[in-house]
Formats: structure tokens, C-alpha cells, sequence
């Protein structure tokens, strides 16, 4: 959808925006994807198990489908909600499954995203809130004139929140059958069997096993789902979304109607019904006047490959153009595609993994980060409950399943080759993977980090020098940087590691900085002194270039003005340094920069 709304104002950009009532009736963008709820709703089974990386609009596509579906309870049958919605949008077109389905069903929707504990009772209590919060929605189901006493009975239950929240026995029971319950009470209250919709299903799961609560939590949440999802008597449609497929819950245990449509899958039917496909990204960049900007918009957002289709990342594509909408002096065109995943990713799952590696593992993420791609066993059975930090197949599972990865080709017997798919998440790996350097080597790592990061806040090129000879010895083999291409970003990468390994010594450490005219390698203050930093960095040839390369390294930063992005009034000194790499020997340059 491109067009401007009503009242003639043009349609704001919505990041983070997850309702589609309020993306339509606020005046909001909306990428139209509803020609895919026929396909959603008329899937080859009646349960259906979606499965993407998050931020990818799974939510807003189940508030699509509730919005499109949901009857009106006091006067069914009436569908002007709808027609007014969906005006002009594309399931529209489709006047036979409008006319059929359009407000036709009791619709229980509700998102298990927000469910988090630090131990199986805190997160038993925020369920208990969430069914709480569900259930009141239909409290008009209390003066129903169809339910029986005992009916009402179990449905007044899901309105007891100091029960429901308290992580009693009492509770974990009423849980277990509480959707159950719901759709039972609103089938015989409508006459309508409801569309049961579960978003982030796996969430629960998740943080419970990385909170050593799995089983506790998957006795909860497995029953819940189970016992609706199996009940044909009373659930017309299950549709549910999350990251991965949990097997081992019981949840899908038993269902012989049951689908899943994953990264995977070879089904095109649903490929691009979450995530922008490059003609919609187009759209919304030529609809705001940046359609010059799409080619550094796909370097950075899209590159994952889902079926036959090339699909970005929709959150990110969508922040970035609400940034560079806001004003600025230099204009769009000179706003650095930012890294939304870092702030949104959930990167335990790499450092967690990451002290586990072995050095042909390291390699591979090595290959990954120049741009190749590395063959992967997958196993698509995967569950929460396996999760073993020794594991290396398990780690490669969930950068696949979690959206760091992206399918490359298919091969046989399971294995994939997969790749990073652009450059925002080529740069968290740049980052995060650093957290296996700092754990390989310990307090004797942050010793050389401590040293490195003197040397820089003192403007010193020759203690530098010494410093970082001493940490590519000791950390650095000639295979860590064998046939890379561009071989910078090993150095980049390590040197990123060292500076997060110096603690409290620095603050505003950044990446890749928009600064001045062009992109400074990696800009930091100090935080206890008003002093900054900016280092660029090159790989020589030979040993003999070292000196060359890293003159030529600090000519850019003055010539290119990279300090812009460290200058204010707080700020009283600025060093330049200009650092070249061959294999384990390093050469610095440095000097002291105008304020």
C-alpha cells in the first residue's frame, strides 16, 4: 500500500508498529500482505505452524488475520469493521472469501512474547497475567444464556488473576486447559467453532531453557497448546508463529492435520507473507522520495532467501526509512544504515555458544564473515528442551532459525550451505563474535586489552605498536588469516574485541562510524577523560609496506575529517591512529587531531 490517506496527508512510516487496526486507522504505511490470509486460512491442513526470525512481522500478520476474521459478537454478521479496514486492499479482490469468511469467526489471538522469568514461578506468573488479560475480553461470556453453570465455572477461573499469577498447583491447572476452556465457552456461546492463533508460541520455551526452567515450563505450556490444537470439536483453525519447531512439548504430538512453513521450506505459497520483497521495499522508498537510496537499503537489509524469493528484513527496512525521514543537515542521502539487529537480538545465542568452538568451527565464521558461505547440517526437529552449549551443530541450527544466517543453496543428506545475508548482520557478527576472544584468553586477555587501551587514550603510536605485536603473537595464528578477503575485517573484528574487553576504560564505542566524509573504522572516548579516538585501519601486501599502509591510514582520517563524530565541547584532545596489518605484525601511525 502506497497512497496517501484520507484527509490528503502522506502516510507516516510505522517501526515497531504491530496492530493493524491502528496501522490503518492512524494513518500509517502498510505493505499490503493480505492477499496471503486465504492462503494462511486455507492451508493444506487447519493447523499451521509459521516459523521466521523475529522482527520479520509475524505479529502484525496475526493481527491482520484476527482483524480480518473476527466476528462482531454483539451483531454477527456484521462485517462494516471490516469492509472499512480493508478497503482497497488486495484480499478484497477476493469477493468469494471475503463474502464467506469476512467476520464469520470467534477469533482467540493471543502473543506469548512478553513471557520471561528469571525462575519457573515469576515466569508461570506472567503467563497466568497474559491468560488473564486474554479472558477478559470476553467477559460478557459469564451472562451467556447457552453456557451451563459448569461451563461459566471454569471460565470464571481465567478471570482469577491473583490465582492464575500465582504459580500454585491450582493455577498450573487451570493453565494447562485454559485455552481449551476459551474455545469451548465461545463455540457453544456462537454456535462457531473459534480460529485459535498462538504468536511466538516457542518464546516460553526459549527463555526457560536458557533460564533452567525448561521442564517446569514446558509442562505448562505443552498441555495448553496441546489440548486446543488436538480438539477438533471446538477449534476450526490453529495458526501459530515462532523461531523454532518445538518437537519434544508434546505440543504437535498426536495432530495428523498439522503443518509447518519455515526459512526452509521449499513452499513458495508463503514465502514472502513476512518480510518485504524488493519490489515492496521499492515502493515505500520511491513513496517517501528515497528511491535513490534502495541499493544501500538492500546491501544492509535484505539478502535472505526464503523459497524461491529474496526477502528483506521488514523491521529494519522500515526503521531506516523513519530515520531518514527525520531532519538533517546534510541530508538523507549522508544517514549510515544503522544496525537495528544489535538493539533487538537476542545475541546470548552466540556468546553463549561461542567458548565451546572448536578452531574449525572459528574458521567457518571466519569464512562467513568474508563473504563465503559454510555447509550445514540442519535438523529441523530441533527442540528448546536439547539445547547443549557443547553442541556446535546446535549453535549452527539457531543462527539459521533465528534469522544470522540465510540459505545460500540446498544440499543433500540435510546439509545446507548457508551465508550471512547483508551487511547489518555481517556487522553484529563483527561484534559479538568477539566474545569468544575474550573468553579464550581471560584475565590474560584483558591484560593485553588494558595495555592497548592506554596506549590509545595517551596518543602513543610506539607503545600501540608494542602492545598490539604482543596480542597478534599471542592470539593470532597465520591460519586465522589465510586466504581472507577483505582481510581488514579480521583485525577490525579483533580489535573491536579488545576494546569491549577493556571494561570501564571507554565509553561511545562505535562501529563503522558515519563521520566527516565517510566512515571512520572505529571511533571511542575515553570515559574517565575528555579524550577520543579514532582509528582506521589496512592490510599490507608485505611487511614491507606496514609503514606505507599505515600513513596512508592516518592521511585518510585527517583528509577525510573522520574526528567529526568525536568533536564537541566535552572533548580535549582527539588522537588519530592509523594501524596496518600483515599476518602477525602490525605498524602505527599516529597524531593528534584539530578539536
Amino acid at each position: 500500500m502506497a497512497a496517501v490517506s484520507a484527509a490528503g496527508k502522506r502516510l507516516r512510516p510505522a517501526p515497531g508498529k504491530e496492530n493493524f487496526r491502528d496501522l490503518i486507522e492512524g494513518g500509517r504505511y502498510y505493505v499490503d500482505k493480505t492477499q496471503y490470509l486465504r492462503t494462511i486460512f486455507e492451508y493444506d491442513s487447519d493447523r499451521l505452524l509459521m516459523l521466521r526470525p523475529r522482527r520479520f512481522g509475524k505479529t502484525l500478520m496475526m493481527s491482520t488475520i484476527k482483524s480480518f476474521f473476527e466476528m462482531n459478537y454483539e451483531n454477527p454478521g456484521d462485517t462494516s469493521v471490516q469492509q472499512e479496514l480493508f478497503k482497497g486492499l488486495e484480499v478484497m479482490k477476493d469477493t468469494e472469501f471475503c463474502r464467506e469468511h469476512m467476520g464469520q469467526y470467534p477469533v482467540i489471538s493471543l502473543t506469548l512474547k512478553d513471557t520471561d522469568g528469571l525462575d519457573f514461578r515469576n515466569a508461570c506468573g506472567q503467563l497466568g497475567d497474559t491468560i488473564w488479560r486474554l479472558a477478559r475480553r470476553f467477559t460478557w461470556l459469564r451472562n451467556s444464556m447457552v453456557l451451563t453453570a459448569e461451563d461459566k465455572e471454569a471460565f470464571s477461573m481465567l478471570l482469577d488473576r491473583k490465582m492464575l499469577c500465582s504459580g500454585s498447583n491450582d493455577a498450573i491447572t487451570t493453565l494447562q486447559s485454559s485455552l481449551i476452556t476459551l474455545c469451548s465457552a465461545l463455540f457453544w456461546h456462537t454456535g462457531r467453532k473459534p480460529v485459535l492463533m498462538i504468536d511466538e508460541y516457542d518464546v516460553p520455551l526459549q527463555k526457560a531453557a536458557m533460564g533452567g526452567y525448561y521442564e517446569q515450563m514446558s509442562q505448562v505450556i505443552g498441555p495448553m497448546l496441546s489440548k486446543a490444537l488436538k480438539s477438533s470439536d471446538y477449534v476450526s483453525r490453529g495458526i501459530l508463529t515462532g523461531c523454532l519447531r518445538a518437537t519434544k512439548e508434546g505440543i504437535f504430538t498426536g495432530l495428523n492435520n498439522y503443518s509447518v512453513n519455515s526459512v526452509l521450506s521449499d513452499d513458495d505459497s508463503l514465502s514472502a507473507a513476512f518480510g518485504f520483497t524488493p519490489e515492496e521495499v521499492q515502493s515505500m522508498l520511491s513513496y517517501y522520495g528515497l528511491g535513490d537510496l534502495y541499493d544501500r537499503a538492500r546491501a544492509y537489509y535484505d539478502g535472505y532467501r526464503i523459497g524461491s524469493r529474496e526477502i528483506f528484513c521488514p523491521r529494519d527496512v522500515t526503521c531506516y526509512v523513519s530515520d531518514l525521514l527525520k531532519p538533517r543537515a546534510s541530508g538523507p542521502e549522508s544517514f549510515a544504515p544503522p544496525a537495528y539487529w544489535n538493539n533487538t537480538s537476542n545475541s546470548r545465542i552466540i556468546t553463549q555458544y561461542m567458548p565451546n568452538l572448536d578452531n574449525s568451527q572459528a574458521i567457518m565464521l571466519q569464512d562467513l564473515l568474508d563473504g563465503r558461505s559454510v555447509g550445514v547440517r540442519v535438523h529441523e526437529d530441533m527442540s528448546y528442551g536439547d539445547f547443549d552449549l557443547s553442541d556446535a551443530g546446535q549453535f549452527w541450527n539457531l543462527l539459521v532459525y533465528t534469522g544470522y544466517l540465510t540459505l545460500d543453496k540446498r544440499g543433500t543428506d540435510d546439509v545446507y550451505c548457508f551465508r550471512i545475508p547483508n551487511a547489518e548482520i555481517r556487522k553484529c557478527f563483527d561484534s559479538n563474535i568477539m566474545a569468544y576472544y575474550h573468553k579464550k584468553g581471560g584475565a590474560y586477555f584483558e591484560n593485553y586489552s588494558k595495555a592497548i587501551a592506554e596506549a590509545l587514550l595517551d596518543g602513543s603510536a610506539e607503545r600501540l605498536s608494542s602492545a598490539l605485536d604482543d596480542a597478534l603473537l599471542t592470539f593470532v595464528s597465520a591460519r586465522d588469516v589465510a586466504c581472507k578477503e577483505p582481510k581488514e575485517n579480521y583485525y577490525h573484528g579483533l580489535l573491536n574485541g579488545i576494546i569491549l574487553s577493556a571494561g570501564d576504560l571507554f565509553k561511545d564505542h562505535s562501529s563503522n562510524t558515519d563521520s566527516g566524509d565517510g566512515y571512520a573504522d572505529i571511533t571511542l572516548r575515553s570515559a574517565k577523560h575528555n579524550v577520543a579516538v579514532v582509528i582506521e585501519l589496512k592490510y599490507a601486501a608485505s611487511r614491507a609496506e606496514l609503514k606505507d599502509k599505515a600513513r596512508e591510514a592516518l592521511r585518510q582520517i585527517i583528509d577525510k575529517d573522520y574526528a567529526e563524530a568525536v568533536r564537541d565541547d566535552s572533548v580535549h584532545r582527539i588522537f588519530g591512529f592509523g594501524i596496518a596489518f600483515f599476518h602477525r605484525k602490525c605498524a602505527v601511525e599516529a597524531a593528534e587531531l584539530p578539536l
